[in-house]
């Protein structure tokens, strides 16, 4: 039963104050910081110190709250194995400010839990967050063009692939894009008869995920528009089967043009092509050398298969690994690397161990998508399936760990849980 507003506290009043506004601004605000080269993780460091606070303050009746128990346990998934890799960590004090963020990850969800917005917020919200998507695609596609983006940013130039388009978010455009991707087709579900301009919004975000010369961004957002679509048709009629084929045609047509138009492109696919019956060496470099870390995230993984590494440890402990490889380029050892595979990276970093919380995490994601789905419940359906791409298995872009990740990740499981558990 809810709690009337005579037993509710002022702050708790004042959140339910923003619950009752037509939009949800500070979802918009947030999302909209995301695309500034990640500046939500200042947020997040704010909000988990402003949770603390709370906590002593209100003597630990700050920590009631529903999803409160469904999001520690999402935490604890990544936490418990993280602080069990400590024995074996390769880098301790990585291991242990990792494990401090996810603390942090917590604390800052007791936040967000509460501003989760309600279903009659939820139509208008997300138009804002497609404009933001339409601006951030025109910041790219402009930036091809031009040379320079909408922001300002210059375009990301020599690569021996080619340029790379990254708007304002840096190297993490097109993944971020792809991620970000669900609120697009929640828009065109919500909305999608009634203006119909809105279904141009798909091409012009899949030429600019397209030109971000991410292959794997180009997957993640099939991925999401396919995900996206199912889920569409399992909670509508049959008679609805035409808008998420819709949806995934007008993705590949958008992802396929700018391959036509730009040169690189269109080689680094046709190097993509030719690798299946070349040389280890030519695998390799139409792989980005992805291969080369995989072997060897994997050698540590069998040779610490229990805990791993720790958290965060494989980018040092695969170093002596890969300048031992005749494939790897010494050039490329200067940087620090990551296993550049969701579940690989997860099995390097904390063993076993960790594959079983990991796992545990996305089954209950992916449950609790399917019976928000099932009750028509947009806010958890759209920020869960949010989540699960940011955290996809076969991830090849961003750290699982990284804070640009979490930074999306862990905000968008506690605006999805306040959601969820509040209409329960």
């Amino acid at each position: 039963m809810p709690t009337s507003p005579h037993q509710q506290s002022p702050l708790d009043q004042w959140f339910q104050r923003c619950r009752d506004l037509p939009t949800a601004w500070w979802i918009v605000g947030w999302v909209g910081l995301y695309g500034v080269l990640s500046s939500t993780q200042l947020l997040i460091w704010l909000a988990a110190m402003g949770s603390l606070v709370l906590l002593v303050m209100t003597r630990g009746s700050w920590r009631q709250q529903s999803g409160a128990g469904p999001l520690w346990l999402l935490v604890l998934c990544f936490l418990v194995p993280g602080l069990l890799s400590l024995p074996g960590a390769a880098d301790l004090e990585r291991t242990l400010s990792t494990a401090a963020r996810f603390v942090a990850y917590g604390l800052a969800g007791m936040v967000f839990l509460r501003l989760a917005p309600s279903e009659s917020q939820w139509s208008t919200t997300v138009l804002w967050m497609t404009g933001l998507l339409v601006l951030w695609s025109l910041d790219g596609i402009v930036q091809e063009w031009r040379g320079i983006s909408l922001s300002g940013y210059p375009l990301f130039t020599g690569l021996p692939e080619g340029h790379k388009v990254t708007g304002s978010m840096g190297l993490d455009y097109g993944p971020n894009l792809a991620v970000l991707s669900p609120f697009l087709f929640e828009t065109l579900r919500l909305h999608g008869r009634r203006l119909p301009a809105l279904w141009m919004a798909v091409p012009l975000l899949a030429v600019a995920v397209s030109l971000s010369a991410s292959r794997y961004s180009a997957l993640l957002l099939l991925v999401s528009a396919m995900l996206c679509g199912a889920l569409w048709v399992r909670g509508r009629s049959s008679s609805c089967y035409w808008t998420p084929i819709g949806v995934v045609v007008l993705s590949l047509c958008g992802l396929l043009l700018p391959i036509l138009l730009v040169p690189h492109l269109a080689e680094r696919l046709l190097l993509l092509g030719g690798s299946v019956s070349a040389s280890e060496m030519e695998v390799n470099a139409a792989l980005a050398f992805r291969p080369e870390l995989w072997k060897a995230s994997w050698v540590l993984f069998t040779e610490n298969w229990l805990n791993g590494v720790g958290l965060r440890g494989a980018s040092g402990a695969m170093y002596p690994i890969l300048e031992a490889s005749d494939l790897f380029p010494d050039a490329m050892l200067s940087r620090t690397w990551h296993p550049h595979l969701g579940i690989l990276e997860v099995a390097t970093d904390t063993g076993v161990l960790g594959v079983l919380g990991y796992l545990l995490f996305l089954t209950l994601v992916v449950r609790w998508m399917l019976v928000a789905n099932a009750a028509v419940q947009g806010v958890a359906t759209t920020f869960l399936c949010i989540s699960l791409l940011a955290m996809f298995p076969l991830s090849s872009a961003l750290s699982i760990y990284s804070f640009p990740t979490g930074s999306i990740t862990w905000p968008a499981l506690a605006l999805a849980l306040g959601a969820y558990f509040r209409s329960l």
